[in-house]
């Protein structure tokens, strides 16, 4: 019951903040702007998402070899689009990971294992991400640097890898947390933690398999800006690079935060106020916005004829 009225609510923001920015927008100048669009970037946006997908799947695959287990790239592709479109069309983007875990455990033996790997998977986008926002604050200039709590994000996220990196190049400091917060009096807790332990451990002997994911991440979040702004270009809307490369990492960075139904809603009124603070009219960040995660959310689809055709192939007659 919790779980339901809780997505009801998130249901409901997404849907009162959409509804309230469609019925303020100039829906006219809107239509004619995705309209008028040039079809051939947007295809060349296909193209771009599409190569993001590939590079994600060898990326958790990079991560999984690391940890000496076999990782075939057709299993693990068809995973991958599952997963995406059930991050897209359930109520929290960990919908894709939960499935992540489950298909990946049939190749590590552990569901603990392949936990670890997936959240390896997402701090290394997550810090990508942030290092390109934190970049292009530095070397933006005034134009963007006055964009509004960027400073402040910058600063929290920092602070928060900055924890994360040391803990995870400090042996130990997790298991004496552990110990002080009681929470090694509960055997399966500590069996769990152990197993946690041993996989990091894989990780910190040798950085390599790491450096070339969160090199793949780098490359990942370049060509997701680069997505957007090829939406803006699309669209005929003069969004300059260097705000597309804050403003795109700052509004997915705030759209994690769990209030409404996978950022719809939060993640057009960040566009819209951001628009107006670089002088860019309101039915240009709609129109961005909603084209953007549009097409994304299309592009997922993929993902259910991959499950539904699995389905079909577990499923004796």
């Amino acid at each position: 019951m919790k779980d339901t009225i809780l997505m009801a609510v998130k249901v409901g923001v997404s849907l009162v903040l959409l509804g309230y920015l469609l019925v303020t927008a100039d829906l006219p100048a809107l239509v004619q702007r995705v309209r008028e669009g040039d079809m051939l970037l947007l295809v060349l946006a296909v193209a771009l998402y599409a190569g993001m997908t590939l590079l994600s799947m060898w990326r958790w695959r990079v991560l999984i070899s690391a940890q000496g287990y076999p990782a075939p790239l057709l299993h693990l592709s068809a995973s991958y689009l599952v997963a995406g479109f059930f991050n897209n069309f359930l109520p929290s983007n960990i919908g894709g990971d939960i499935i992540r875990v489950s298909d990946s455990s049939k190749l590590t033996g552990s569901k603990t294992t392949s936990l670890v790997i997936i959240a390896v998977d997402r701090i290394l986008g997550f810090g990508a991400l942030y290092s390109l926002a934190a970049l292009a604050y530095v070397l933006g200039g005034p134009p963007v640097r006055h964009l509004a709590g960027a400073r402040v994000v910058l600063l929290g996220l920092g602070l928060l890898f900055a924890v994360l990196t040391y803990v995870y190049f400090s042996p130990g400091t997790a298991r004496t947390w552990m110990s002080r917060l009681g929470f090694a009096r509960f055997p399966w807790l500590q069996e769990r933690f152990e197993v946690v332990q041993a996989a990091v451990h894989v990780y910190r002997q040798d950085l390599r398999p790491v450096m070339a994911a969160f090199g793949a991440s780098l490359a990942l979040q370049t060509m997701f800006i680069y997505y957007y702004y090829l939406v803006a270009r699309s669209l005929r809307i003069p969004l300059p690079l260097s705000a597309c490369f804050l403003m795109v990492p700052l509004c997915t960075l705030v759209q994690t935060v769990p209030v409404s139904f996978n950022g719809w809603g939060i993640r057009e009124s960040v566009f819209i106020y951001y628009f107006h603070q670089i002088g860019l009219p309101r039915d240009s960040a709609l129109a961005f916005s909603l084209v953007g995660a549009g097409l994304m959310l299309v592009l997922s689809l993929s993902g259910a004829v991959v499950w539904t055709a699995r389905g079909k192939i577990e499923t004796p007659a």
